[in-house]
């Protein structure tokens, strides 16, 4: 019996999943520095199956992992970028607030 669609599910739901993270990222502009190495293992992990399927020339595992090993590739990217661009904003707002004032009082 053939079991490529069990596979063929999971890749799906992966691939639901993944969707509206990405979204989500690019809509708030927003990730933080701390989700970076979840992604890098997560785009490691993806990377030896896609290899695995490449060296043993597996079709249907290659159709699977490709898209897959491109969605961890693109989040990856989106977070590093948007952890980038987050943190060189902030640290121009910190700079700013830790300017202080000269406030001048007035005696009458």
């Amino acid at each position: 019996m053939d079991y490529e669609y069990l596979m063929n599910v999971a890749s799906a739901l992966y691939i639901i999943c993944y969707i509206p993270e990405l979204y989500a990222n690019y809509k708030n502009k927003n990730a933080n520095m701390w989700n970076v190495p979840e992604k890098v293992v997560i785009l490691i992990g993806t990377s030896f199956a896609f290899a695995y399927s490449m060296l043993n020339h597996n079709d249907a595992l290659l159709i699977n992992y490709g898209p897959i090993w491109v969605l961890d590739f693109i989040a990856l990217a989106m977070r590093m970028y948007y952890a980038w661009r987050n943190r060189t904003v902030r640290n121009h707002i910190r700079m700013v607030e830790d300017v202080q004032p000269i406030v001048v009082t007035l005696k009458s």
